[in-house]
């Protein structure tokens, strides 16, 4: 198997894993349910904070060279 399989299968292994744990925690009850929601929306949320974070840092930081102006001729 390549480099390219193995990864693969790791991660689909790895996201059936945490859905039973997702399931369980939701059958679970207690405070389990409540973490089982918590924890994906906050990761969520967080993605998505940095998302935006990274396209305004990239939109306050980033150098744009004024092109020479063109004489307009009429």
């Amino acid at each position: 198997m390549t480099k390219f399989r193995v990864g693969g299968t790791i991660i689909c292994l790895g996201s059936l894993v945490l859905a039973a744990l997702f399931v369980w925690a939701l059958i679970a009850g207690g405070s389990y349910r409540f973490w089982a929601i918590a924890i994906p929306v906050i990761i969520g949320t967080s993605v998505v904070l940095g998302i935006g974070f990274s396209i305004g840092r990239l939109m306050a930081f980033t150098k744009i060279d004024e092109s020479p102006e063109q004489d307009s001729q009429d």
